[in-house]
């Protein structure tokens, strides 16, 4: 399935990914720090699902697949 995102659209997602790219990013590096942090791992598994979604929206398949992977993973690791 392909789809055609206006240059409005492609912005938006764009800027939402980077900002959620940017907590992952931090996210992670503090979570290496602190890999008990619970808190944290909640914040960058909504940041994933978030990426996720929006990038399933805008037809991109390709990083909706990488990020239901990430998605996957944090999820493994706030169950312990």
């Amino acid at each position: 399935m392909e789809f055609e995102l206006t240059p409005e659209e492609l912005s938006l997602f764009l800027q939402e990914a980077e900002e959620q790219l940017e907590v992952l990013e931090k996210g992670l590096v503090t979570l290496e720090e602190d890999p008990t942090d619970t808190g944290l791992l909640h914040e960058l598994f909504r940041a994933a699902h978030t990426l996720k979604g929006g990038a399933a929206t805008a037809g991109l398949q390709t990083v909706a697949a990488l990020t239901h992977a990430m998605e996957s993973l944090l999820d493994a690791l706030r169950r312990g």
